[in-house]
């Protein structure tokens, strides 16, 4: 596991992405936890999207101390999704992850993940179990599963948990293999899973057994205005996955036409709870705007 000469100059075998914004009230925790990974030839990738508060002096004080972290501000905000782009295109390492400014990984994420991809070729990616905070010790909150098997096989494993993916989206990746994805950068509901599915199309994705990512609950998905957020075309109000299932139409063509056929039922049932949880996002936000009682008990 040594480090890959690139250009004359030594790059990490691995690259963290953490793109931020206004995150100095978590950020020192995510830091620390890249950091204390046992496994230490890697590089953090810290992209600050002209964050006003002080973010900046946090990170330029980490980066001071540990030559493996790259401080990148941003001079004007680019926007999340770009962020997240761009520092993927930073990155030098064979291997590539995002990590939120909200999340922590045990210290033996990154060993357990790169011993596994550097052992079995034929994987495209690696992650541990996962959960969101505050769930770590209930086992029934634990997300741990794979996407293996022939290519349908892995589209119908992660069509069936994809809306418990996110530790795929933050897993350990080949970097020469998510490079040619060119959803990175596009705004759109569910961009996360067409990435994913993209993954999936290359090859399988593994999920070991020791290990645990801890996501923070303040990303865009748990929002409740998150399909608000993201919809730019009217057929969105009836559809919200419509541009994902773009994408995952694309990647479904290989398939035999009796394989195409399952995965296409299981992304219209898809769609359709999607329609049915906006809808009802959609109606509880006009109760609470116009019918909820107002509590009056002068409780804060």
């Amino acid at each position: 596991m040594q480090e890959v000469k690139e250009d004359g100059y030594f790059a990490p075998l691995v690259s963290i992405g953490m793109p931020i914004y206004n995150a100095a009230d978590h950020l020192q925790r995510a830091i620390d936890s890249v950091l204390d990974q046992s496994f230490g030839n890697f590089e953090l990738i810290i992209s600050d999207n002209a964050s006003t508060d002080i973010s900046e002096n946090l990170c330029r004080a980490y980066a001071q101390r540990d030559r493996r972290i790259r401080y990148i501000r941003q001079d004007t905000n680019l926007g999340a999704v770009k962020n997240f782009n761009f520092v993927l295109n930073q990155s030098r390492g064979k291997y590539f992850m995002w990590a939120a400014s909200d999340d922590i990984r045990t210290p033996d994420f990154l060993m357990e993940n790169v011993q596994f991809l550097e052992e079995n070729p034929g994987y495209v990616a690696s992650t541990t179990p996962n959960c969101f905070e505050g769930n770590e010790n209930d086992p029934t909150k634990i997300v741990n599963f794979s996407i293996e098997g022939d290519l349908s096989s892995r589209y119908i494993a992660f069509l069936h948990s994809c809306w418990h993916s996110h530790g795929i989206f933050y897993s350990l990746m080949r970097t020469d293999i998510i490079k040619k994805c060119d959803i990175p950068g596009q705004s759109f509901t569910a961009a996360d899973w067409a990435i994913d599915m993209f993954l999936a199309s290359h090859g399988a994705i593994h999920r070991t057994k020791a290990g645990l990512a801890i996501f923070g609950r303040k990303g865009m998905s748990s929002r409740p205005d998150a399909w608000k957020s993201f919809r730019t075309h009217p057929l969105e109000f009836l559809l919200p996955l419509v541009r994902f299932s773009r994408h995952a139409l694309r990647l479904m063509k290989p398939l035999a036409f009796p394989a195409w056929i399952r995965v296409f039922c299981i992304l219209a049932r898809l769609n359709l709870s999607a329609s049915t949880d906006q809808a009802h996002a959609a109606l509880y936000a006009f109760y609470c705007r116009n019918f909820k009682p107002v509590n009056k008990s002068g409780a804060h």
